[in-house]
């Protein structure tokens, strides 16, 4: 039989454009919802309106990633949802084009998705994670930090800045709390002092002049002081901004490069730094992508429902798909840098599943063809 371009373009469009606005709303939700998690965060270290929406814009390949695939799977749900509600797949049927027949644009938007949420876990998403990293320690370690008549919980240390001087003395009237030893209160307070700092560090130095420091043991029975002409203060920023980087912050070549170390005997040091880490996110860069062919063979047959079901069951399905999805792949991802599992059975199982759950409906579906 000649294959059915009109229809294949019909079911494209269709499809494309259910994607489109599902990757809208998916987004918006997402990105919206992560922002406001660490909004309190953003706003203690003095951030405007023009840093916010550079860090929205940052956060955006992050979860780009995870709604791709909903949205493709959100798309052919209601297209072929509607198809099926408005009589229209019983059409098709009856003109002798199976279900088999209609699954090759589902496979091109499929493998369209994969291709992009690919390029984001390899490069695109760590490069943004970092730079959203470096964008938050630049502007903790500017002046806005240091806002007079506030107190800023930085950690274990709350610093307090008086009111802004000139050149010679940028601030003025600094006190600062330092509780990071539980059996003894330290507290440092000066006329003068100013930043000094490096993009690069998770560290503030303070230049303080003309102060004291008072320590005090827990029970508040010995108390010392020192007078100090200057002095150097420094703040652990990494504590309070979690600046340290993960395995999920370095591209795909870096991630090879730090594997490599590990076989090589050497231990890299980053945060959850084990070879566990490093093997389960290589095998993740490849097994997430796919997420978008194997979701998107599985709507189909799901989509096909009968007219009774409504036209708003495809967002319910893709929703709990999705969930479902997401649950399996972060219980095998956390599996596998456990090391409860070997790194690619965890990564890989949830899209096994789904492709065979897809097999089999679309085997009982072609077969209600027949």
């Amino acid at each position: 039989m000649v294959a059915p371009t009109i229809l294949w373009r019909y079911t494209l469009r269709e499809i494309l454009v259910h994607t489109l606005l599902g990757l809208a709303v998916f987004s918006l939700v997402l990105v919206a919802a992560n922002t406001l998690r660490i909004l309190e965060q953003l706003l203690s270290v003095g951030i405007g309106l023009a840093e916010l929406s550079w860090v929205v814009a940052l956060i955006l390949p992050s979860y780009m990633a995870y709604a791709i695939p909903t949205s493709l799977l959100f798309g052919v749900l209601l297209t072929f949802g509607r198809l099926s509600a408005d009589g229209e797949i019983v059409a098709i049927r009856a003109s002798g084009i199976s279900v088999l027949q209609l699954l090759p644009p589902v496979l091109l938007l499929g493998a369209f998705a994969s291709l992009i949420t690919g390029y984001l876990l390899f490069d695109l998403e760590p490069r943004s994670r970092m730079a959203m990293k470096q964008l938050v320690r630049k502007m903790a370690s500017s002046i806005r930090l240091v806002e007079p008549g506030r107190f800023r919980n930085l950690g274990s240390h709350v610093l307090y800045v008086h009111e802004q001087g000139n050149a010679d003395c940028p601030l003025r009237g600094l006190l600062i709390e330092d509780f990071s030893n539980e059996n003894r209160r330290t507290y440092i307070s000066a006329a003068c002092g100013k930043v000094e700092s490096s993009e690069d560090s998770d560290w503030i130095t303070l230049q303080l002049f003309d102060g004291t420091i008072h320590f005090s043991d827990a029970s508040l029975e010995r108390y010392r002081r020192i007078r100090f002409g200057t002095m150097e203060a420094t703040l652990d920023m990494s504590a309070y901004l979690d600046l340290r980087r993960k395995a999920q912050d370095f591209t795909f070549s870096e991630l090879l490069a730090l594997n490599a170390s590990f076989e090589g005997g050497e231990t890299p040091e980053f945060r959850g730094g084990t070879r566990e880490v490093v093997q389960t996110q290589i095998h993740r860069r490849f097994a997430f992508p796919l997420a978008g062919v194997a979701l998107a063979l599985v709507s189909v047959p799901l989509g096909i429902r009968p007219a009774r079901t409504g036209r708003s069951a495809g967002a319910l399905t893709a929703v709990a798909l999705m969930g479902a999805y997401w649950c399996l792949f972060t219980a095998g991802e956390i599996a596998g840098e456990k090391g409860y599992l070997p790194a690619w059975l965890g990564v890989w199982t949830p899209n096994l599943l789904v492709v065979t759950l897809g097999a089999l409906l679309l085997r009982g579906t072609v077969r209600g063809d027949s």
